[in-house]
This record gives structure tokens, sequence and C-alpha cells, in this order.
């Protein structure tokens, strides 16, 4: 039986961690979340973050497309990312690192560099790491953060009457990805969002305090929405008027005759930041001047999770990227 039988990459994890221990009294918050959350450990009263990604070539980044330099920042940029969903500050980085026997010192030199922009940008340090050789480039990267109690964010804490808000446009990034993989000149936004995105730990720090629950969207925008409905218990309605989408990213689909939907729900890699909030709160955010778009909201969890259409009409909402379909 393939992994794709069973589901694909969520249903194996569930399937992998019932074989190991996952309980214990200082994990307040682990499999499940985009970052583990530790207590009772740190000397402020802080809680201790951790979260890991693995960035593969061929199937998160290609080395025609692009430089060196612009592969270490979006390794950076997508831990960074899980902390900052987390309502927490990155502190250090651990770089685990496979290389084929024939790269040139120079390319490996160039992607730290990337690393090294990225880490001052999000106030990251690099404290150590592995390296090793393979069958093609691989770069997992462990990140640290830390996080106040009442700024802590996990996706179980949704709560029915919840307004669902973006941080920004989403689906931009698959759109650059599509033209790039259809030989189309693509828009240097398009590009810049597919291979050196940013993630918005600039705003995650006004919206914690007051968001209920909170994914980044690295997955794309079905998949966040159903991830967090999974977590806490409850159901959802998104409006797919209310989606929003960069011109550009609607031109790209015309080009290559895609939907531009799709590449909202899901293209993934947009690393802005999903959160249920309520809406008294949502106009605090307003009044502060912090942009974000109301997309849907939190439902019962009998009601459902679906996608309003432009027509009226509701179907279930579905997609996102899955590593293993």
């Amino acid at each position: 039986m393939r992994i794709a039988d069973i589901g694909g990459e969520f249903t194996l994890i569930e399937r992998l961690c019932a074989h190991v221990p996952a309980v214990h009294k200082n994990l307040l918050a682990g499999i499940g979340d985009d970052a583990a959350v530790i207590g009772g450990i740190q000397a402020d009263g802080s809680h201790l973050l951790v979260t890991t990604d693995m960035l593969v070539e061929n199937s998160h980044f290609k080395c025609e497309w692009a430089a060196p330099e612009q592969i270490g920042i979006k390794s950076v940029v997508c831990n960074v990312s899980d902390i900052a969903a987390m309502g927490g500050t990155p502190t250090f980085m651990f770089v685990s690192l496979a290389l084929p026997p024939t790269t040139e010192v120079e390319w490996a030199e160039s992607l730290y560099r990337g690393m090294g922009r990225a880490c001052r940008r999000y106030g990251v340090i690099l404290a150590g790491g592995d390296t090793t050789h393979g069958a093609a480039v691989t770069i997992n990267i462990a990140l640290l953060g830390r996080v106040a109690p009442e700024n802590l964010c996990l996706r179980s804490h949704a709560r029915p009457g919840d307004l669902l808000c973006v941080t920004g446009p989403v689906g931009t990034a698959a759109a650059g990805l599509a033209m790039m993989s259809a030989g189309f000149e693509t828009p240097d936004l398009l590009k810049e969002k597919h291979l050196t995105p940013g993630c918005r730990l600039d705003v995650s720090p006004a919206i914690a305090p007051r968001a209920h629950a909170m994914i980044d969207i690295s997955d794309g925008l079905a998949a966040e929405v159903n991830h967090i409905c999974k977590q806490s218990k409850t159901g959802a309605e998104i409006v797919a008027a209310d989606i929003p989408l960069h011109p550009l990213a609607v031109e790209a689909a015309r080009l290559t005759e895609n939907d531009p939907l799709s590449f909202a729900l899901s293209g993934g890699e947009d690393f802005e930041l999903l959160f249920s909030i309520a809406p008294q709160d949502r106009q605090q955010l307003e009044r502060r001047g912090i942009d974000v778009v109301t997309v849907g909201k939190v439902t019962d969890a009998a009601a459902g999770i679906f996608l309003r259409m432009p027509d009226g009409k509701s179907q279930a909402l579905a997609g996102g990227y899955n590593h293993f379909s």
C-alpha cells in the first residue's frame, strides 16, 4: 500500500506518531501545530517553540531556476513563518545539509549567504547543524523561538462566530511557479514570491494577542482552513469572492489556463497568516492600521467546511498541497 492510498502526508503522520511517545507534562502542544510548544523550562516564564522544515531539490526548489542565495533565504523563511504563526519570536537555528559530491564550494557558500540575509532580517542566530552527502540537495532547518503565554496562538482555539482573516493575497507564489513552469516571461513580483518569499513576522506580534487560532499558509488556503477546523472541532464558511487575489496572479491564471482560485486554495508557499478572531477584535486591528482581509467565518462543526461561490452555491472546501498525492 502506497502513502497516497491512505490519504497522503497527514494521514501518514498520524499513523507514524501512533508508534512513539508524544505526551509529556511540559509539552503543551506537539504534533498538529505549526511548532511544538514546551513550557516550564524558560527562566522568564515564556514558552519554548520548536519547528522544523525540510526542503528537497526538485520538490521545493529547482537549482536551474533559483540561485543558491535565493534557496537559502527561502529555507529560513518557511521556518520563521511557523514561529510567527504561533505568535512567537524566532531565536536559534540549526541547519542539516546534504549535498551531492559534485557541489561547488562557491554554491554552498552562496546558499549560506542567503541564509545569513534572512537570519539578519528576522533576528535569528545560527547555532549549529550537520553536513553530509546525498543524491540531491536537502536542507533541513530546526528553529527555536519563544512566546509569551498570553500571545500563544494554537490551531485548536477557533470559536464559532469568529471571523477568518488573512494577512495578504494568496495564490501569488503558485502563480509564479505556474508561469515559470510554462516557460512564460514571469513578472518579478510573482517570481520573487516563489523564489524568495517573505513571511509575516512584521504583523504577527500585533495579531497574536487578539487572535484565537492562527496558522501560516504554506499548503494553500483550503488546507489551512481544514487544519484549523480539525484541531478546533469547528466548521467554516469561506467566501470565494472575498479571497484576496493579486491582479498579476489572475493574469497568470489566464495565460497558463488555470483557475486563479485554485492557486489560492491549493497553491501554497504564500507564507501569509490565516487566523480566527472575534469581530470586535478585528476592528481593533483595523484601528491600529493592521491590514488584513476577512475571507469567511468559523461555524459549528455540524455545519461542515464549505466554500461559497459567487453564484451563491456552496461546495466542500477541498484542496491544498499534499507531498504524497
